[in-house]
């Protein structure tokens, strides 16, 4: 709600703005706006392939979504799933690991499951991150692009009503009397570069870093699960994998499972159910 807040809250006193002075229907320029709109949207079509520009749509609705959940999460999972393997063995895994929604850990875990050596995991799942992260940077070029194109179509808009000033200042002088296309040069030279400023940076530039924050929370996120699942293989104690895990937090996003599982089986409760 914050990201939808922000959006209608700037533009709106951008509105609120515009209207207290000369009035809204005078920043509404048919040309200008086809030199910018029209000029950077083909330029986005002609800089990425078609198929990557139509799923920007989809790209678009993921800075809405809710805030990426704190990874402490993973390393509860972690740290239960070290108790029950130290306590059974990597096999018992199964059942837990059907139960897991995260793909990227599901997959770390059957490969654990199956007996594959630690290389060859950590191998496999850099490789699946560094994949994802393109994916998810598809996106955030696309943004980042029209943000950078957006005020260079304002300053060709600009050029364009500056060329048109000094035509009609040219019949001016000659006799004519041309002062509404000076005017007219005027507008489309100022208006260009308000909507090509405007549009990158209440729009453009806001959504390709919000998208890469987004990246950025996600790359972290699985970084930590790629950690846990070497050490879920290699035997490590699970005191040792909730600092090692813990590590990669803030101190206050760091979370502390492994005193609450050893109170839970000393008073025979057993270990807690996985974190959702």
């Amino acid at each position: 709600m914050s990201t939808l807040l922000a959006f209608i809250g700037g533009l709106g006193l951008l509105l609120l703005a515009m209207s207290m002075g000369a009035g809204l229907e005078h920043f509404v320029d048919p040309p200008a706006m086809m030199i910018v709109f029209g000029g950077t949207t083909a330029a986005i079509f002609i800089s990425f392939p078609l198929m990557h520009v139509l799923r920007v749509s989809s790209v678009l609705l993921q800075i809405f979504r809710a805030d990426v959940e704190s990874p402490g999460w993973i390393i509860g999972l972690m740290v239960r799933l070290s108790f029950k393997a130290r306590q059974q063995s990597l096999l018992a895994l199964e059942e837990d690991m059907k139960k897991v929604e995260n793909r990227f850990i599901r997959l770390g875990l059957e490969m654990v499951i199956d007996g594959h050596p630690g290389p060859l995991i950590r191998d496999v799942l850099e490789t699946e991150l560094d994949f994802i992260q393109i994916r998810h940077r598809k996106g955030e070029h696309v943004f980042r692009a029209a943000g950078k194109l957006a005020p260079a179509f304002g300053l060709i808009g600009t050029v364009i009503g500056l060329v048109q000033m000094l035509l009609a200042l040219a019949e001016s002088s000659s006799g004519g009397s041309s002062t509404n296309a000076l005017a007219k040069g005027m507008a489309v030279a100022l208006m260009t570069t308000f909507y090509g400023t405007l549009l990158s940076n209440l729009f453009f530039v806001p959504i390709s870093e919000k998208l890469r924050n987004r990246t950025d929370e996600e790359t972290l996120t699985t970084q930590i699960a790629i950690e846990g699942v070497l050490m879920l293989q290699a035997g490590v104690n699970p005191r040792i994998i909730e600092r090692k895990l813990n590590s990669f937090l803030p101190p206050q996003q760091r979370v502390s499972y492994y005193n609450e599982i050893i109170r839970r089986q000393r008073g025979g409760g057993g270990a807690p159910p996985p974190p959702a």
